[in-house]
């Protein structure tokens, strides 16, 4: 295969993965979310508190991979 066409096909594959990652993020971070408030408040609220900022991280990841896809 053509180094172009090569080329061209891989940015067809990462167009698809970049939106799956973003959609995907989504479902963790609403799993990540579910599972924070259930902790919140009991004896395993430190393991809450953890689980927030990993929510914030995630939240702040899936807005560079959309920037990322606006810019592609």
């Amino acid at each position: 295969m053509d180094e172009l066409l090569k080329f061209q096909k891989d940015q067809e594959v990462f167009k698809v993965l970049l939106a799956h990652w973003i959609n995907h993020s989504a479902d963790h971070i609403e799993g990540y979310a579910e599972w924070m408030e259930k902790l919140k408040g009991s004896s395993m609220d430190a393991v809450s508190q953890e689980i927030a900022l990993a929510i914030e991280k995630m939240e702040e990841s899936r807005k560079h991979l959309m920037k990322a896809k606006i810019l592609f």
